[in-house]
């Protein structure tokens, strides 16, 4: 592509500028594991072509605040194969077509309204701004929220780029990014960061009108993921209130599904399962919320569970797993099926059929559940490492977390029976 020299104001310098730095240092770590140092083309002073582009402290500058040559931007973006060859009109309108849909968004994100979420997403897969890095960097933010909202794969690099981006976004796609963020968390049971993110998320959104349904539901899941009742009922209460009001009936079934597992905390169990059948009821009158299922399933088994009730549990459980879309949780599941089905003295061949099932997934687990996994997979394949496994590297971690006593409790009986 030929070069237009359009002139830069300090602001686009400043968003040029991060996006140089980021995509360069990620193009240098790529090339950092196959060649030497000296042949990476992305260190400062390869990548200035040896002071012959400029000099590598003028691309510290750049890359960090800003420098009065507008022609280097351009150079040194093409070196990246990204482009800025737009006028500051065309930039705008870009901006502004990204702007009317990032509301829409929202909004398919506050009521889990499938269908134009993938409208949505169909025409921003069809959009293109190889011109136009900038607004180019903002249309994959708006394509990584659509797909965190249908419950879709992200990929490591996507999740990278957000991280490294953060502080790239400003206004309302710094409230996106802040939230995308909370749910990778989420999903992954770092409670404490993903509610530090949906609050700042949250902050962001009532500067710019957003409805309190879109994020109060999340930050509800990450108090109660971390037993944070004394917060986690309150904002049920008073999102079960909004949601009737706003018609809301789909985050309804969150709340729901969250007041059950309270009341079953504090042994109220029959307002705990009357919770959990209004939530039930609401996913079956409504197959786009079917990805739902397993989630409401596996939180009644869990709860059997801690009850004692192994039957009933194992049979949300196997239910919940044959229903999983989530990679992540997979383990999670079928570490409580291969618990179970021990307790209840099911037979070798059945465990190790359950068991092998995980392999597949285990990457996608977090250590936790990925440990209690590979005690299963020792153990079963008559490894005599399984004890000592469960004693240095699993029961370290379990010990001293009250959720998951019952599992700690398991282990004892299982390694000394």
């Amino acid at each position: 592509m030929n070069l237009k020299y359009y002139t830069l104001s300090d602001e686009i310098k400043k968003q040029l500028g991060y996006i140089i730095r980021e995509v360069r240092k990620h193009k240098y770590n790529e090339y950092k594991n196959v060649t030497l140092i000296e042949n990476n083309p992305y260190t400062k002073e390869n990548f200035c072509e040896n002071n012959i582009i400029c000099h590598y402290h003028t691309l510290t500058r750049l890359e960090n605040d800003i420098v009065k040559d507008d022609v280097l931007y351009h150079v040194l973006l093409k070196k990246l194969n990204l482009y800025y060859q737009v006028s500051e009109e065309e930039h705008e309108t870009n901006m502004k077509h990204l702007e009317s849909q990032i509301r829409r968004i929202l909004y398919a994100g506050e009521y889990i309204d499938d269908d134009l979420a993938r409208a949505i997403k169909k025409e921003l897969d069809e959009t293109s701004f190889s011109k136009d890095v900038i607004a180019e960097f903002h249309l994959r933010l708006l394509i990584i929220f659509i797909k965190f909202q249908l419950i879709m794969q992200v990929t490591d690099e996507e999740i990278e780029t957000l991280n490294n981006f953060a502080d790239f976004y400003q206004g309302i796609y710094k409230g996106v990014v802040l939230h995308c963020l909370g749910i990778y968390h989420l999903n992954k049971l770092d409670t404490v960061e993903a509610k530090n993110l949906f609050l700042q998320a949250q902050e962001i959104y009532t500067q710019y009108n957003i409805s309190k349904g879109l994020i109060s539901s999340y930050l509800i899941a990450a108090h109660v993921y971390s037993n944070n009742y004394y917060e986690s009922v309150p904002l049920c209460n008073e999102m079960e209130i909004y949601y009737k009001e706003t018609n809301n009936y789909k985050r309804l079934m969150h709340v729901y599904n969250y007041l059950s597992d309270y009341y079953f905390l504090i042994n109220a169990l029959p307002i705990a399962k009357s919770y959990f059948t209004k939530a039930m009821e609401i996913i079956d009158k409504d197959e786009t919320l079917i990805r739902y299922k397993y989630v409401l399933l596996y939180n009644w088994g869990y709860r059997c569970f801690k009850n004692f009730e192994y039957e009933e549990a194992l049979e949300n459980f196997l239910e919940s797993l044959a229903l999983c879309n989530n990679r992540a949780n997979y383990i999670q599941i079928l570490n409580y099926i291969l618990i179970i089905k021990t307790k209840l003295n099911h037979s070798l061949e059945e465990l190790k059929y359950y068991c092998n099932l995980g392999e597949e997934y285990l990457h996608d687990a977090n250590e936790v559940n990925q440990n209690l996994y590979k005690y299963f997979r020792f153990k079963l394949s008559n490894s005599r490492y399984y004890r000592k496994f469960a004693m240095e590297k699993l029961i370290p971690t379990l010990t001293g977390d009250r959720s998951r006593m019952e599992i700690l409790l398991f282990l004892y009986q299982d390694l000394y029976k």
